[in-house]
């Protein structure tokens, strides 16, 4: 979407985000901030959610699919049938780059999950002085409407371009190679709190000595 809109993540989140950044902003009267009169904004980039409706989609641990149908919504003008199939439906929206995308990022995030369940860490990811990572227990459970994102790793592109300048690496132009980008440096980051958890963990006798 920033793409679409021909600026930064960093100006996106902080003019169009909301909840964190997880979520878009409404106008006065409660309609995603990029409704106009002549339709979506971000149309040719709009997101995986509002690339999927009516439908939504489930994924199990095993990787099955499930899609249920939503109801039309208030002022939707969509064309809603039975004509056609779900395979057909999801091909004419192009969805399988985002398909992917969003499997690779499950990936990580659960692998930050597991990271911060071995700490004993509750909270969330927030930017520190080294980078992004686990805060403190005791961080809101929920992020305030207007708040700055979670994690200064939402900012792809701000995130992308310190890891290009650390590594001598040119920044990615297009938008598949900017994810990729982005979720090798977030691999890289893991790797190296997970080097750093595995050295700093007790032994077994250390475990046994505590109260």
């Amino acid at each position: 979407m920033a793409r679409q809109l021909g600026m930064g993540t960093t100006e996106f989140l902080a003019r169009y985000a909301d909840n964190g950044g997880t979520t878009l902003k409404n106008d006065a009267e409660g309609r995603c901030v990029f409704v106009t009169p002549e339709g979506c904004a971000v149309h040719p980039r709009r997101p995986l959610v509002c690339r999927l409706y009516p439908l939504g989609r489930a994924v199990d641990g095993q990787g099955g699919e499930k899609f249920g149908l939503f109801p039309r919504q208030e002022g939707c003008e969509a064309d809603f049938g039975t004509d056609g199939s779900v395979a057909g439906f999801l091909a004419s929206q192009g969805v399988a780059p985002y398909f992917e995308w969003a499997r690779r990022y499950g990936e990580v995030y659960r692998r930050m999950l597991a990271l911060l369940d071995r700490l004993g860490v509750e909270g969330k990811v927030e930017e520190r002085d080294e980078g992004p990572g686990p805060v403190v227990p005791g961080g809101p459970a929920a992020p305030e409407a207007g708040a700055e994102p979670l994690s200064a790793w939402q900012d792809i592109d701000a995130s992308f371009a310190a890891y290009c300048e650390a590594k001598g690496l040119a920044a990615p132009r297009g938008i598949a190679e900017s994810i990729g980008l982005h979720l090798r440096a977030m691999g890289e980051w893991l790797d190296d709190l997970e080097a750093r958890a595995g050295r700093d963990a007790p032994d077994d006798d250390e475990r046994k000595d505590r109260p």
